[in-house]
């Protein structure tokens, strides 16, 4: 799929999609996106690398002669994808280079049948109010994220409407667009991930490529999922050694956030978790009964209980597995 569009400044932008690591446009959309650095430049590394196996990373791209002047990237799987990398050089912009390519985009997912697209920005930023004329609806819950779906009426609930029969998988590249809705679901859990700074309504489009870049260079982290008969986040376990106290702490940290229509898989998803020769613990808002319950059956127990922890007045629970 291609196209052509004539910009604002008279030049003429050729639109196209690189999605395959060996295609001879990749090393300039890496240059292109070369600031985009830490956990970014992680998955586009991986994916250059032909390690990203199950996941579909498109770059929708516009050049103008030889140059690339613009990207949009997409991250989907079955459906269900995050738009990010939105980018035009300072010297080609205000020439409706973006505006082509959210165009592009978009009526490249909806041919393909996708379902929904995130994205998380600054509420009423520049960016937003791009992303918004283009059919871009803010979350109620966090305005700064924001979806689009070519079918009216779409809910995000709608992933979660049969949990009856799920599954338990090693976390990978796959479950990132779902993570990135899953973190953001209303739950009453208000810790979501110690270890990764995930508290209430939150995306995870930033932490969870992190999870799995620990995971392949540490080699003492470990993540887990639930995940929907449709390969959809439901749950995630994470084991870590406490971040806060680098060296200095032989402590782990234990996250756990599950669905509470999947609850029933908890046990599966941490049973087979390596425990360390070391002190675990977990913590959760002493409002969070059912995270707690699932804890208790995973072997912690209460350590200790912080009154007025959190700002509504809510205290925190801290539980250990040693």
């Amino acid at each position: 799929m291609s196209r052509t569009v004539e910009l604002k400044s008279g030049e003429t932008l050729e639109c196209f999609i690189v999605d395959e690591p060996d295609d001879r446009h990749v090393p300039q959309v890496l240059r292109l996106l070369g600031h985009k650095g830490g956990v970014w430049q992680y998955h586009m590394d991986e994916w250059a690398a032909g390690r990203v196996k199950r996941l579909e990373t498109r770059f929708y791209v516009g050049r103008v002669g030889e140059e690339l002047v613009g990207n949009i990237m997409t991250v989907v799987y079955r459906g269900v994808g995050i738009m990010g990398h939105v980018f035009t050089p300072p010297e080609h912009r205000k020439k409706g280079i973006c505006d082509a390519l959210m165009d592009f985009h978009m009526e490249d997912f909806r041919r393909r049948g996708g379902t929904v697209l995130h994205l998380n920005t600054g509420f009423e930023s520049v960016a937003w109010l791009i992303y918004r004329a283009h059919g871009y609806v803010p979350m109620p819950e966090r305005p700064g994220s924001m979806w689009w779906a070519p079918e009216e009426g779409w809910r995000p609930e709608g992933l979660y409407a049969n949990l009856d029969r799920v599954s338990v998988a090693d976390a990978d590249w796959q479950h990132w667009p779902s993570m990135n809705i899953f973190t953001q679901m209303p739950f009453d859990q208000l810790v979501r991930s110690a270890s990764y700074g995930l508290y209430a309504i939150q995306p995870s489009e930033g932490q969870f490529p992190g999870i799995l870049q620990d995971r392949a260079t540490r080699g003492d982290v470990q993540a887990r999922v639930i995940q929907t008969r449709e390969g959809h986040v439901a749950g995630l376990a994470t084991l870590v050694p406490e971040r806060r106290w680098g060296r200095f702490a032989a402590t782990h940290v234990f996250d756990l956030l599950v669905h509470p229509d999947a609850a029933h898989a908890a046990s599966d998803l941490v049973k087979d978790f390596a425990w360390p020769d070391a002190h675990v613990l977990a913590y959760a808002a002493e409002t969070d009964e059912l995270t707690i319950d699932l804890l208790a059956e995973a072997g912690f127990h209460p350590h200790s209980h912080v009154e007025r922890f959190f700002r509504d007045a809510v205290g925190l629970v801290i539980m250990d597995r040693d």
